[in-house]
């Protein structure tokens, strides 16, 4: 595997971190990983392992304000000109490296409304699209005037931080711990300003998903008491896709890639985006200098 570290400079003038996995022979389709909510790429390690073993080529940013990228910490007020359009021009640097490849995305919770939104604005530049804890009915979380004074705040003073739960990612204490001690997660309330992004961007998903036309996989934990499930269940209900599929797994909760069913998790994502990856045979079975 080769693995490169990079970064590109988005539209507001920030540096974005980027990392890089090819695989040893030359790759058949390319995977972009769009992570969370406070995380970063670099949590995502063994699954991108799990991609590159496939012969894919697998990308991942850091978006603004996470991890390694400049900007506010964990600070979004709008996903559709804010990560979007950073994820858009990441896409175009990777398309100019892989210009006859398919191109999957994988996003998970947040990651999964920027993925979501993404592929509303750019489906026909997309093979397939991935989704897990899908973060499109986070408002169920709040009372109608909780409701409300998110709007308020997140509109007013978007860097205020509110109060958060203490739900769980997953089942495992130890990916729980390892989260809270990770030095690149951002810690602590979400900003009020974010979580108005997200409920924003998950309410125009909901009314668009219909257009959604290509083939797509989502997954979600049956005991997720971060991103309701229902919004898994509302956007494969009413997206158009031929070739769609909803997979839920009981008692695992939010990060299901991160659950100890982690292999069946990955094997069914991998199993899936064989079956419905254009098939794109490598020119040259000799490993990439």
């Amino acid at each position: 595997m080769q693995h490169k570290i990079d970064s590109f400079t988005n539209h507001e003038g920030l540096k974005i971190h980027t990392e890089r996995w090819l695989p040893d022979v030359e790759p058949t389709a390319v995977v972009i990983i769009v992570h969370g909510h406070a995380e970063h790429i670099g949590r995502y390690t063994h699954v991108v392992d799990a991609l590159v073993k496939q012969g894919w080529a697998v990308y991942g940013l850091d978006h603004k304000g996470h991890g390694k990228s400049e900007g506010v910490r964990a600070l979004f007020k709008s996903i559709k000109q804010e990560p979007v359009k950073d994820l858009r021009q990441y896409f175009e640097l990777i398309r100019a490296q892989h210009p006859d490849l398919p191109i999957a995305i994988l996003g998970h919770s947040m990651g999964s409304v920027i993925s979501l939104m993404y592929t509303l604005e750019y489906q026909n530049d997309l093979a397939a699209l991935v989704v897990t804890g899908t973060a499109t009915r986070g408002e169920e979380l709040l009372s109608r005037p909780l409701l409300i004074m998110a709007q308020v705040l997140g509109t007013l003073t978007p860097r205020i931080r509110v109060s958060r739960g203490s739900e769980p990612l997953t089942t495992d204490p130890e990916v729980n711990h390892a989260f809270e001690e990770d030095p690149l997660v951002v810690h602590g309330a979400m900003r009020a300003g974010m979580g108005w992004a997200i409920i924003k961007a998950g309410r125009e998903i909901n009314e668009r998903a219909h257009e959604l036309t290509l083939p797509l996989l989502i997954g979600h934990g049956e005991e997720d008491g971060i991103t309701p499930i229902s919004g898994s269940y509302t956007v494969y209900e009413r997206a158009s896709s031929a070739h769609k599929r909803l997979l839920t797994y009981p008692g695992m909760r939010h990060e299901i890639m991160n659950e100890p069913i982690q292999d069946q998790v990955l094997a069914d994502i991998i199993g899936w985006l064989r079956d419905h990856l254009p098939k794109h045979e490598a020119a040259s079975p000799e490993p990439i200098v």
